[in-house]
């Protein structure tokens, strides 16, 4: 059975140019939308930065995925004014995927790039996967996805019904452990964003 593939990207603007970034994505991200291959699209909004964007790409393959690179990845977006820096794409595979609950408009979605240390990768895959487990009944959607390119970088895609359960999520013991565990073995800072989806 063919994995699907998951694509990851970091949209950075220039304040004053925030208003109108949020204005045209979502007409870019509905182009995505309805290329062959494509299984779901969200556009995301960060919380508290206006000016920073994700969009969250799966695939029915990673081949599919290819093809769409290959032809040009975002070639609307290389020209959109006021971009900080390119856009960061990080492509992934499944790793922890479980069911997804409907998500009504007040959901928060969460990014969140985990980036540890070449070696001792099965213990964190087991760390990643119970953490995710256990978070799961709470959870309208959590999910782990391993990058292609660099396995030892994950994203986790987590969405919570409001802010209440993803407070309660952050604090308690579990993930207290697993933060506390990964700390030891991480390569870069623990990279937590907030969002609200914008389509």
């Amino acid at each position: 059975m063919t994995e699907p593939a998951h694509l990851v990207t970091y949209l950075e603007f220039g304040p004053s140019f925030a208003a109108a970034a949020a204005r045209g994505l979502p007409a870019w991200a509905a182009s995505v939308r309805s290329e062959t291959g494509v299984d779901e699209v969200m556009l995301l909004g960060e919380i508290n930065r206006p000016e920073r964007f994700a969009l969250v790409e799966t695939w029915s393959s990673l081949a599919q995925l290819n093809t769409r690179q290959t032809a040009g990845a975002h070639p609307d977006l290389a020209a959109a004014p006021g971009q900080c820096a390119p856009a960061d794409e990080r492509v992934g595979e499944p790793f922890c995927v479980g069911p997804a609950r409907p998500a009504g408009p007040g959901a928060l979605h969460v990014l969140i790039h985990i980036d540890v240390v070449p070696f001792n990768l099965a213990a964190v895959g087991d760390w990643l996967t119970d953490q995710a487990e256990a978070a799961r009944p709470a959870a309208l959607r959590y999910d782990v996805w391993r990058q292609v390119d660099r396995p030892n970088h994950f994203t986790a895609v987590q969405v919570w019904a409001d802010r209440a359960a993803y407070a309660h999520h952050v604090e308690n013991a579990i993930t207290h452990a697993f933060r506390s565990k990964l700390l030891a073995l991480k390569g870069a800072l623990y990279d937590e964003r907030l969002y609200r989806r914008m389509t």
